[in-house]
């Protein structure tokens, strides 16, 4: 005579899902994890990235400081920033509309802007810094 134990049964049952949810909850505890690396790794990213974009303005208005003063001409401003603008994602397509016809003259349209924007509340001083701006530019080579 066999004696049955229900219970026995019914405590493999229970002792199988129990390692399956602890598997389950493994899986899932490590997802969590790489996905909070994830995230980690994405917002040092975008940390770097608001570094430099503080960085290259930082430049950008030293150097159109010194050139709306007169101190520095155009060319040798593009020359200053055109390596580190080379580097930027997406400035070889500024302008699409209405594109320079070399990367110094992006360089040197970005410079005129960024005189304009430093100059926006002396317009009378933003005009004349800015005409001999458009005659260097018609000269840049």
């Amino acid at each position: 005579m066999t004696t049955r134990r229900t219970g026995a049964a019914s405590a493999a049952a229970l002792l199988g899902l129990a390692l399956s949810a602890l598997g389950v909850d493994a899986c899932l505890g490590i997802d969590a994890r790489e996905e909070v690396r994830g995230h980690e790794n994405d917002a040092a990213a975008l940390d770097a990235q608001r570094v430099r974009v503080l960085r290259e303005g930082e430049a950008s208005g030293r150097v159109a400081d010194r050139v709306i003063a007169g101190a520095v001409p155009l060319s040798a401003a593009v020359d200053e920033l055109e390596p580190g603008l080379r580097e930027r994602p997406g400035f070889d397509c500024a302008w699409a509309n209405d594109p320079p016809p070399t990367f110094r003259h992006r360089v040197a349209r970005y410079v005129m802007i960024r005189v304009g924007t430093e100059l926006e509340r002396d317009p009378g001083r933003r005009d004349a810094v800015l005409a001999r701006l458009d005659a260097e530019y018609a000269s840049l080579r």
